[in-house]
């Protein structure tokens, strides 16, 4: 099969080679076209009517201007505060963990996160509210906007407002900020709309089929991954018990490691039973915790930890309760061999002395709990059959009430993040066999499953892009918005304070404060290439 990316490649190579043709025989000029390597402009002189008739409430839109530049303000001191947060994190990142430039890059078709059409549309409208509010603001200040068009890439990809750069380089600092700062100020307000509709409007009015827990995450070469079970599987019964949550899935049925289990599940539409080697498998081993300096490596299954047989998830949590920091515990663990199809004794591992679990908490900022007891700590993650599962209800609960249980700024901090990163967890779209779990009920329920997953979809992307696009621009970095308004803005505030200085004085300050606004843009180019290089250097 014929690698997509290529694919890709070749209709860009053959798209921008036809442009150059038509530039040559001037007939994208006999359009109004003009091309810029693979991007064609298109002009025209409609809309500007439109952009008019919004500007003439003057004294709303400078209202809103003055708004939007408190967005960007506060935005760009978010984005470089997190910025330099991550530059301190990518040491704890693994080398083969770092992202690449497609992932630094928020365009459908070359991150591998964002869908393809729902990008483009979330893009497309980004662009559009992004560029209008821009040509808004030139008309409130008098400046002329000299046209408005489309941008296409093969396919439009949005559009643009040509106002006059002269005039207004040339305009007070005041109304050049309002221009600037409109455009990621809306693309903002607007993404916060469109989570709303989302969470509290589209995935408020939905319910679970069943309480079963889901599978999102399966290690590959655990006992799930070669029964077959993969995303989107829905467990029903563990050896004939109901498992309806997540309790009891952590307590699942008391079988032997080694033993099969037979698991009932529910995926697209039918239900099935699987055969399946039970037992607790390690899917994480931190570097330089105990478990890994005992060998312990992702993918073994641990059986027993201090004399204690472990089964499931809860088995272990159990046994570790009754440890100490510092206690050396026997332990015992399987590896699988895939040529005689066997789990056999690792037998270079029989003993780990732990850690302090409290000591972890404080390398890594946890919040301790007042009735924290302090226990043994081996530095793992397990799961039951090498699969991660949430119940139903829980993956609506991120959906839906990203915020249900936040107390304090950190808690709120995280779950933003996490609601930002829903396309990590593969809740972003939500598509089938998710979509086959939950059923829309109420003003919802006439669209069926198919067509209001589709709609929910579009809210969640639109939303994404848009915040994607006005917090990128809100950087302070030319040739974002935000660059402009962070030069003009220290500008007028160290003006402020030499207001007797000499023309050729306020020049000369003004270069500065030119060069200093590009140090920090340089600065800001760092840190997002470092997030690329760290972790390959120090991960």
């Amino acid at each position: 099969m014929v690698n997509g990316y290529i694919i890709a490649l070749v209709v860009l190579v053959a798209w921008t080679a036809l442009l150059f043709y038509l530039k040559k025989k001037d007939i994208l000029q006999k359009y109004n076209m003009s091309n810029w390597g693979p991007f064609i402009m298109w002009r025209t002189q409609k809309g500007k009517d439109l952009i008019e008739r919004l500007s003439r409430p003057k004294r709303f839109w400078n209202g809103y201007a003055a708004l939007s530049k408190a967005i960007v303000v506060v935005t760009m001191a978010f984005m470089v505060g997190l910025l330099v947060w991550e530059a301190f994190l990518v040491s704890r990142i693994p080398a083969e963990s770092a992202p690449g430039p497609e992932m630094m890059l928020g365009l459908p078709g070359i991150n591998p996160l964002i869908p393809i059409w729902y990008g483009i549309l979330g893009l497309v409208i980004a662009i559009v509210v992004h560029e209008y509010a821009h040509g808004i603001l030139t008309r409130v200040s008098d400046i002329a906007v000299k046209s408005l068009g489309l941008v296409f890439v093969v396919f439009p990809m949005g559009a643009f407002v040509e106002p006059d750069e002269e005039a207004i380089s040339k305009t007070a600092r005041k109304k050049r900020m309002n221009i600037y700062a409109v455009g990621p100020a809306t693309n903002i307000i607007l993404a916060f709309l469109f989570a709303f509709l989302f969470a509290s409007v589209a995935v408020a009015s939905v319910e679970p089929v069943d309480d079963g827990p889901v599978v999102l995450g399966v290690l590959n070469g655990s006992p799930a991954d070669m029964a077959g079970i993969g995303y989107g599987y829905q467990v029903l019964k563990l050896n004939g018990v109901y498992i309806d949550s997540i309790d009891s899935w952590y307590k699942a049925p008391s079988v032997q490691p080694g033993d099969n289990v037979t698991l009932t599940y529910y995926y697209k539409g039918e239900e099935g039973v699987r055969t399946v080697t039970s037992g607790l498998i390690l899917t994480g081993v931190s570097s330089g915790r105990p478990a890994y300096e005992a060998g312990m490596r992702s993918g073994m299954m641990i059986v027993s930890l201090n004399n204690t047989p472990i089964r499931n998830d809860q088995d272990l949590k159990d046994a570790l309760d009754k440890t100490q920091p510092g206690q050396r515990v026997n332990v015992t663990v399987w590896s699988f061999d895939p040529t005689s199809n066997i789990w056999y004794v690792e037998e270079g591992i029989t003993n780990v002395t732990l850690d302090s679990k409290l000591q972890y908490y404080k390398d890594n900022n946890i919040a301790i709990p007042e009735d924290f007891k302090d226990i043994g700590f081996l530095g793992i993650n397990s799961a039951y059959l090498g699969i991660s599962v949430m119940e139903p209800k829980e993956i609506l609960a991120w959906l839906r009430d990203p915020y249900d249980g936040v107390t304090d700024a950190g808690g709120f901090f995280q779950a933003s993040l996490r609601y930002i990163a829903l396309p990590f967890y593969g809740l972003a779209p939500v598509e089938s066999p998710l979509t086959d779990l939950f059923q829309p009920t109420g003003m919802f329920e006439w669209m069926g499953a198919g067509m209001f997953w589709t709609f929910s979809n579009c809210l969640y992307w639109i939303f994404w892009i848009n915040l994607m696009v006005g917090l990128t621009n809100a950087l302070p970095a030319v040739p974002m918005d935000g660059g402009v308004i962070f030069k003009d803005g220290l500008d007028g505030l160290i003006m402020r304070f030499k207001k007797n200085a000499t023309e050729e004085e306020r020049k000369a300050i003004s270069a500065r404060i030119g060069k200093f606004a590009t140090f920090i843009a340089l600065f800001i180019l760092f840190l997002i290439i470092w997030q690329m290089i760290g972790p390959r250097i120090l991960g």
